[in-house]
Formats: C-alpha cells, sequence, structure tokens
C-alpha cells in the first residue's frame, strides 16, 4: 500500500528526477525575450510608418541608413523618437507632456524624456498594466513590456487621430463581449 503524502502516488518525478535548469521566473522572462524578438520589426515598420511622413530623416539622422538593423531598444533608449510619435497627437492633447522634450546625450535628461512619453500614455488612458517603467527601457530590464505599451499606444491613437496614425500594430481587441451563461435556478437567491 503507498503513502498517501508520496511522489510516487501519481507518478510525478521528485525535484532531483526533473533536473530543470531553469526556474519559472526564468523561463517567463525568456518567453518575454523570445516575443520581443518576434514583434521588434513590427514595431520597428509602424514607427517607420508613423514618423517618416512628419519626420523624414529622424531615423536615418539618428542612426544611418541601415538603421532597421539597430535594436528597438538601442532606438527608443534616448526618449526621442518615442516624444516625435507623441507629438504628432500635439492637436489633440493639450497640454502634451512630449513637447517638454530636450535633445541630450544626459542620462537623466534621456530618462525624462521617456518619462514625458509615458505620462502622454497616462493622459490618453492607457491601461496602467499595458504601460512600461522607464527602467525597462533605459536600463533595458523588460523589453517586451515596451512592446506591449506601443501595441496598446497604437490603438488608442488610431481611434484619436487615425488621418496621421492610419493602422494598429499588434493583435486586435475584441469587440463584442462574451455572453454570460444563464445561472441555474436552483443557485439563484
Amino acid at each position: 500500500m503507498s503513502n498517501y503524502m508520496n511522489y510516487d502516488r501519481y507518478g510525478q518525478p521528485t525535484k532531483l528526477e526533473q533536473n530543470a535548469s531553469t526556474n519559472l521566473d526564468q523561463d517567463v522572462n525568456n518567453s518575454r525575450i523570445v516575443k520581443y524578438h518576434e514583434r521588434q520589426n513590427e514595431i520597428k515598420k509602424y514607427l517607420d510608418d508613423i514618423l517618416t511622413p512628419h519626420y523624414t530623416t529622424l531615423l536615418i539622422n539618428k542612426f544611418g541608413k541601415d538603421w532597421q538593423n539597430y535594436d528597438l531598444m538601442d532606438i527608443l533608449k534616448d526618449g526621442e523618437v518615442l516624444c516625435k510619435l507623441g507629438l504628432l497627437l500635439s492637436s489633440s492633447v493639450t497640454p502634451n507632456p512630449c513637447s517638454k522634450f530636450k535633445n541630450s546625450k544626459i542620462a537623466f535628461i534621456q530618462m525624462e524624456n521617456i518619462s514625458f512619453f509615458l505620462s502622454l500614455c497616462q493622459i490618453i488612458k492607457l491601461k496602467h498594466d499595458e504601460i512600461f517603467q522607464t527602467v525597462d527601457l533605459y536600463e533595458n530590464k523588460d523589453p517586451y513590456q515596451i512592446i506591449i505599451t506601443l501595441m496598446a499606444f497604437s490603438r488608442l491613437v488610431n481611434d484619436i487621430d487615425p488621418t496621421i496614425f492610419k493602422y494598429v500594430v499588434g493583435p486586435k481587441p475584441v469587440k463584442i463581449k462574451p455572453q454570460v451563461p444563464v445561472k441555474p435556478f436552483a443557485l439563484r437567491s
């Protein structure tokens, strides 16, 4: 007769037998990095399509003709591209925090530029859990969270001004809510 508390009861391997080389946090982090790499080219194309008609040489002047070979985190790190993206909403959002943008090599100023964009995200009512933290971008802490923010940003600004922000990047939100099943009579009070 087997012991009820024994691992062998369900045939599950013990911790030693599993020989896991990573823990759950590492697995989640690795999954988010893979998702980041899958989506970053889509975000770079979106930034190019939206910014180039208004700031023709912004990306080329900053990074050269091969700017698309740069990592998205490097493109966004100083906050200039984000603030220029936010400035396209100037007619819809006043005051626009992105108008305070300063071009600088000083880390504090670059982080401040990023925070201007994040303030704009809050003003346009981007969900709090979809907004990245400044360190996520500046210190490369969570690259996928930047992707999430930019996808959510594209959905909102497309609704605000579809003439400038012509399309949405990332998965489309569901417009139809699922039907809630009727509660059985026995459970009604």
